[in-house]
């Protein structure tokens, strides 16, 4: 019968996970995104709704779970709306990225390519139809990341566009700029939320306030590569929490 919080849910997956093994509980979401809508009577996810101003009552929960979720806020402003909504004696878990992990190399690389595309030298060689230094940006590009299929494509496509009227060029080139903000702005969000080990004391300091907190286990993937890192812990009553 408890009620248990997703924070940062996205479409809902660890909630269906949770009812799969638990059918006795509800859950309920939150994402700071705009989320599909789930026609399911024990599950609730609400779009557009942050995590830093919870629209629930005092102590109407009695867990909290975030899989690569509860990183992407401030930590500060959460951990009281957690010890605002939590009931005493509530379990947490939460899974946040690894700043080592596959993922968050990966996503690191990607940024680095993305930034060098974007940079004004590139955007200023391309809409002057500069063919030499323009091919001399790419080329460099390629060759720094050479696995990033996006950029190989651009190498290979955007030459021929050289040639256009100066006004197309800018129009091509400020079309790319604009499909390529979204995946910029995730990737500068994950690298910038992402946790360090040697950081996680401190970065954890927030909840310790409110929660007695297990130590945190590392999730590796097995060849050794860590994947996230665990966060678990107990809601403490309120005459019990730290300042």
């Amino acid at each position: 019968g408890a009620r248990v919080l997703e924070v940062g849910c996205c479409a809902g997956a660890v909630g269906r996970l949770i009812l799969a093994a638990r059918d006795d509980v509800h859950v309920t979401g939150i994402d700071f995104a705009r989320i599909p809508l789930v026609l399911d009577p024990q599950i609730d996810l609400l779009s557009e709704t942050a995590m830093e101003s919870l629209p629930f009552a005092e102590q109407d929960f009695g867990a909290a779970v975030s899989q690569f979720g509860y990183e992407y806020g401030n930590r500060d402003e959460t951990a009281l709306e957690l010890a605002r909504v939590l009931a005493p004696g509530a379990r947490l878990s939460f899974l946040v990225h690894h700043a080592d992990s596959g993922i968050v190399t990966g996503n690191r690389a990607r940024l680095s390519a993305l930034i060098g595309f974007l940079k004004p030298a590139v955007r200023t060689a391309f809409c002057a139809g500069d063919a030499p230094g323009f091919l001399a940006h790419m080329g460099t590009l390629v060759e720094h990341h050479p696995g990033d299929a996006l950029l190989s494509e651009l190498a290979r496509s955007l030459p021929s566009r050289l040639a256009r009227a100066p006004r197309e060029r800018i129009a091509i080139w400020t079309a790319i700029d604009d499909a390529l903000a979204p995946e910029r702005y995730l990737a500068e969000s994950l690298n910038e939320a992402c946790v360090d080990a040697a950081d996680i004391g401190d970065w954890l300091a927030p909840l310790e306030r409110i929660c007695d907190l297990a130590a945190p286990e590392v999730l590796r993937e097995p060849d050794g590569t860590p994947v996230a890192s665990r966060i678990s812990g107990t809601r403490e009553s309120q005459d019990s929490m730290r300042c």
